[in-house]
């Protein structure tokens, strides 16, 4: 008979936050099939009731998930915004953390996993942090060039834009660049020719 896990005693906080890391790791890897109670029950010395507690049930614990990785990302993106002077604001940065977000984290097929489950994502926002640093960084470049300031708006759209195009590559890699016959442009590349053009004067 195998040793069972040594159990491990946690605060309520610090055992969320080791199943939600312990779960992003399975995410990463091996997308949201991968992540199962058993598995990082097994891995943090918990039992599976235990994971129920906090969670719920599997769902549960997908949801949070996500959720979870969204926070993740807006703190990544904070201290980019507080290490970057407003006035240089790096689109392609912001399509770097889009991307570690959606893809290398695997955020996209989670979402999609779990809309295609009946969850319904209710936009809460995440995003808007990351357009109104790229709204300040525009309007500092037109008051510069005795230019009048752009529209929020625009900006917001332009996020939207960058959003949809990462979140559609983590799902289906170069495929939307295949389908219309570019074969020998890859996503990097695709991203790198969108975000030049976002920041090109108007």
């Amino acid at each position: 008979m195998a040793a069972e896990t040594k159990r491990v005693r946690r605060t309520v906080e610090a055992s969320r936050q080791a199943i939600l890391e312990a779960a992003e790791l399975y995410l990463a890897a091996d997308g949201p099939e991968g992540v199962k109670v058993q598995r990082i029950a097994r891995d943090l010395g918990l039992t599976d009731a235990a994971i129920h507690y906090h969670f719920g049930n599997r769902e549960g614990l997908l949801e949070a998930l996500l959720r979870f990785s969204g926070r993740r990302f807006l703190g990544e993106l904070e201290g980019a915004m507080a290490t970057q002077d407003a006035a240089d604001f790096d689109l392609p940065r912001a399509a770097a953390l889009l991307a570690e977000l959606y893809e290398r984290r695997g955020a996209a097929r989670l979402a999609m996993w779990l809309t295609l489950s009946g969850w319904s994502p209710h936009g809460d926002g995440m995003l808007r942090p990351l357009a109104e640093w790229l709204h300040a960084a525009r309007a500092r470049r037109a008051a510069a060039a005795g230019q009048p300031a752009p529209e929020l708006a625009d900006s917001q759209k332009g996020i939207a834009l960058l959003s949809a195009v990462t979140f559609a590559q983590a799902l289906a890699g170069d495929a939307h660049l295949r389908s219309v016959g570019l074969t020998a442009v890859s996503s990097e590349a695709f991203l790198a020719w969108l975000t030049e053009r976002m920041e090109a004067p108007t």
